[in-house]
């Protein structure tokens, strides 16, 4: 065979390599195709802090409103949630919690520095204050108290986000005083927003007999509506901690130094 028909040869198999190559690129999967590996979700640390409703009474299986947020937690694919605390109640996948039958804020407040260093929590769902007016325990500062409150967490956990849900507005025999709490609570919103702390407040649903076990306790309908109301605004708080962490880390990547 002469040289020249070598060559031929050679270059017409390089070209058929080259077609090859490229149907073979033409054909991988395109970034973020349902054929690609789906990215770990991010897992955030929720603390699920507050009395009886938190921990789960009224509930036949004791689990308040963490098992109805859990599921909403697992339907979407930006997130995924551990819950955390000391208690373990309520029949769900994640059932830890710091719910506390009874307490009243000053008491939580009193748990508070061992619970927040054992639990380590990115996000706190605050539900307190209904055992203070219920049990007339100087309601007019109540709200003063709570804002104690959330002043500690804050100081416990710097950089923690704090999703708090006002009183179930529609509680029998204490409309005035929940009114009265939850117009103070929601101002906290503001005050902190403005010392540049992650915080939310959310309106709690207006139950009705239908949805409670007695005077103060939601059945798991109400517990679900309570879940409902936390849900988009545990969303929130989770995408602005997700977004300052990547502002956070393009900001130390544009000032490293070069070389």
């Amino acid at each position: 065979m002469g040289r020249g028909w070598l060559i031929r040869a050679g270059l017409a198999f390089g070209g058929l390599v080259s077609v090859l190559v490229v149907l073979a690129v033409t054909l991988l999967p395109t970034r973020g195709s349902a054929t690609e590996p789906a990215r770990a979700r991010p897992l955030i640390r929720v603390l699920p802090l507050g009395d009886s409703i938190t921990w789960g009474q009224g509930s036949p299986t004791d689990s308040s409103y963490r098992r109805p947020l859990w599921a909403m937690v697992a339907g979407q694919s930006r997130y995924a949630v551990r819950f955390v605390g000391s208690q373990r109640t309520g029949d769900l996948p994640e059932p830890a919690n710091e719910g506390h039958r009874g307490y009243t804020i000053n008491r939580i407040r009193a748990g508070l520095d061992d619970w927040m260093a054992a639990a380590r929590p990115d996000v706190v769902l605050l539900h307190i204050g209904i055992n203070d007016l219920s049990r007339r325990i100087d309601p007019p500062h109540a709200a003063d108290r709570l804002a104690s409150l959330v002043d500690r967490i804050y100081s416990d956990r710097p950089g923690v986000s704090i999703v708090m849900m006002g009183l179930i507005p529609t509680t029998p025999g204490l409309g005035p005083l929940i009114a009265a709490y939850n117009e103070r609570a929601r101002a906290l919103e503001s005050v902190e927003r403005r010392a540049g702390r992650s915080f939310r407040y959310v309106a709690a649903p207006a139950l009705t007999g239908a949805e409670r076990v007695d005077r103060l306790h939601p059945n798991d309908a109400g517990y679900r509506r309570i879940a409902e109301a936390f849900f988009p605004a545990l969303s929130g708080a989770v995408a602005e901690r997700t977004a300052a962490a990547a502002s956070s880390a393009a900001a130390t990547i544009t000032a490293a130094p070069i070389g």
